[in-house]
């Protein structure tokens, strides 16, 4: 089994998250999701925010209204 890591300085961080998103069935929890990208909230949610608008990304409520 190979591990892909993207590792580029030139990918954008809109590119970094649909990728991670994309390889992790579509779905994941806001909190995994900076985890995994490794980022604050505070840069997190406006690019998430911005995919929305775009109809990228689809941003849903979680089950405890998080």
């Amino acid at each position: 089994m190979a591990i892909l890591e993207m590792t580029s300085l030139s990918e954008s961080q809109r590119d970094r998250i649909l990728w991670i998103l994309a390889n992790n069935g579509g779905k994941m929890e806001r909190s995994r999701l900076r985890a995994c990208t490794r980022m604050r909230y505070a840069l997190l949610n406006p690019i998430l925010e911005e995919l929305a608008r775009e109809g990228r990304i689809k941003l849903t409520v979680g089950k405890h209204g998080i």
